[in-house]
């Protein structure tokens, strides 16, 4: 047999176990898509569940702006998996306050029950958005109750609003404070002979100071201390009005409150309720005896009405989401992605009279991201307003540089007083490896027509391209605070002194000229809707049109079941930090390595 005979029956065989692959990937597929259609259709035949008597606010996980995962994809999971506690669950915000405004109007609810031990948390804007609702569902004569073992500060402060607190035996209230911490790995970097070539414009810009430094910079300290302390004092402030007792009271100095507990033998309860933080000690079967709830319905199950479809002739008023790290590419969870917020801002503006969108809001919860993502964001809402649309930027929980630099193109902004923003500032950053690869014996060398010519990771920047790079970064800088200065009707001079990369929160920001009124979500409505000269409108709430495939590895990321311990290590702050630095790294592709980006006020604990 010749060398010819044997390669092409070789090849026969190879192509052979190809096709038997590819035909039995397919019929998995096959068999995986009407086995996803089967569970669908039982998904859909919903048990009848009564809608009376107590709304269980059962919530498990976090709440965001806007999930990207469907209702439908946590149910398909507990078909899958049985019905287990989700702690990675994703909660709509929105979704979640109209659901207790339908409650408060809805005779059959009588009451409500917080049960928050599977609830991770939330920001501090949304916490206040929920609470503000909670306060109707009370004034509306219809009484709340909290009951929980381990109150986290999240979990506490929605349970401030109920009428009475009760607490297990053997559980605590873990209100102590907040802490803002991050990692830094210039000794790291140091070790790996990595060079963090640095650029940047502002005092206070510290998002590269875990790339440079080993430790918080005086400037950084001196910024986060003011506006923490200021967060917390606001929580303090809300819970204390709630609870009708004195913030130290409710939290004592830390040598008081190790007094007083001391004087309760340790018993975390016992101080607790010693101190007002809760009404009643008893355990679960104690606390449903004595409330004596007939009917229950959990907040997943609790059904919204449906809208009267509004018909082409009704005026609307657009909200879309920029939430997450601001980068290019589409969206997915925790990052706004430029080319399909674009796209949804483009989708508005060439069918405002076929649709009659009247404004638009822009809901904000970012730390920023990369200046060409940012910018195109911007250069669509300009767009917009050239079309007499009105635009009212609604503040999140965040809404810093990258997400400043896309309210400038706003006609009015709305924050929480506990909205992070500020951080005009703008930095950028290019590691290079060469003494990596030397010290392991690997060199880089050539010829280049000029010093500009030639930039790779493996070798080190140019005197010219350090120059090249700076004054490109400095320019930045300028457009920034200048569009500002546009935008807020103030100097140039008068935007610096407030920019060089300081944090404010939006109680700060109403003072120094950053943010035009302090609210929430409703009062950005009520703008939008003043502003456009209208009084009955719909929201047409703009969801993501990603492809198929993405949708399809979301949700099967949603529905990946994990451990209790996994979630929580996942909230720890600092493996948020460490995540959201390589999500730094991977996401972020500016052309020209201008970033807008606020790592330092990410994470809050």
């Amino acid at each position: 047999m010749s060398a010819l005979s044997v390669i092409k029956s070789i090849w026969k065989i190879i192509n052979l176990i190809r096709e038997i692959f590819l035909n039995l990937v397919f019929l998995i597929i096959i068999l995986l898509i009407f086995s996803g259609i089967a569970l669908i259709k039982e998904v859909n035949k919903k048990e009848v569940i009564p809608q009376s008597g107590t709304l269980i606010m059962d919530l498990e996980g976090v709440v965001v702006d806007n999930s990207l995962y469907s209702d439908e994809i946590y149910e398909i999971q507990d078909k899958i998996y049985g019905k287990r506690v989700n702690l990675s669950r994703e909660n709509s915000l929105f979704d979640l306050v109209q659901k207790i405004s339908q409650a408060t109007s809805d005779p059959n609810i009588k009451s409500m029950v917080l049960k928050l031990d599977n609830f991770v948390g939330a920001d501090m804007s949304s916490l206040q958005y929920i609470g503000k609702y909670l306060t109707n569902f009370k004034a509306a004569n219809k009484p709340i109750y909290a009951i929980g073992s381990n109150f986290n500060q999240s979990q506490y402060y929605l349970a401030s609003y109920a009428n009475k607190i009760y607490l297990t035996p053997l559980g605590a209230v873990s209100v102590f404070g907040l802490s803002a911490n991050n990692l830094y790995y210039k000794t790291l970097l140091d070790n790996l002979k990595i060079n963090t070539h640095v650029f940047r414009v502002g005092t206070y810009k510290s998002a590269i100071e875990p790339f440079i430094r080993d430790n918080m910079s005086d400037e950084a300290r001196s910024n986060t201390s003011r506006w923490l302390n200021l967060m917390w004092n606001n929580y303090l402030g809300d819970i204390s009005e709630e609870r009708k007792k004195t913030p130290t009271q409710l939290v004592p100095l830390p040598k008081d409150m190790l007094s007083e507990l001391k004087a309760a033998n340790g018993n975390m309860a016992q101080y607790a309720l010693a101190n007002g933080l809760i009404d009643a000690i008893a355990t679960n079967h104690e606390f449903e005896l004595e409330i004596n709830i007939k009917n229950r319905v959990s907040i997943y199950d609790y059904q919204l009405k449906e809208n009267v479809k509004p018909t082409t002739n009704e005026p609307k008023i657009a909200v879309v989401f920029v939430n997450g790290t601001i980068t290019n590419g589409e969206n997915s969870s925790n990052v706004a992605g430029s080319q399909d917020i674009v796209a949804q801002l483009r989708n508005i503006r060439k069918n405002l009279n076929k649709n009659n969108i009247q404004a638009v809001i822009v809901r904000v919860n970012s730390p920023g991201g990369s200046v060409d993502a940012s910018e195109a964001i911007r250069n669509e809402l300009e767009a917009l307003r050239s079309y007499q649309i009105p635009v009212v930027v609604s503040m999140g929980g965040m809404a810093a540089s990258g997400g400043y630099w896309i309210s400038t193109a706003s006609d009015y902004i709305v924050a929480s007083p506990n909205t992070i923003t500020g951080s005009i500032g703008i930095f950028g950053i290019v590691p290079t490896i060469e003494n990596s690869l030397s010290h392991i014996g690997v060199y880089n060398d050539g010829v280049s027509t000029s010093p500009l010519a030639h930039r790779s990771i493996t070798q080190n920047l140019s005197n010219e391209m350090n120059q090249f790079i700076q004054m490109n970064i400095d320019h930045g800088y300028q457009t920034f605070i200048s569009l500002v200065a546009k935008a807020r009707n103030m100097t140039i001079e008068q935007v610096d002194n407030i920019a060089q990369g300081q944090v404010w929160l939006g109680s700060e920001g109403s003072k120094n000229g950053l943010v035009d009124k302090l609210g929430d979500f409703d009062d950005a409505i009520e703008m939008a809707a003043t502003l456009a000269s209208i009084s009955d409108y719909q929201i047409d709430w703009q969801k993501q049109e990603g492809n198929w495939i993405n949708a399809l590895y979301s949700d099967m990321i949603a529905m990946m079941p994990k451990s209790t311990a996994e979630v929580l290590f996942e909230q720890l702050p600092e493996i948020k930090q460490i995540k959201q630095q390589v999500s730094f790294w991977d996401k972020f592709q500016d052309g020209q390595n201008r970033y807008i980006y606020c790592i330092n006020c990410a994470d809050i604990k």
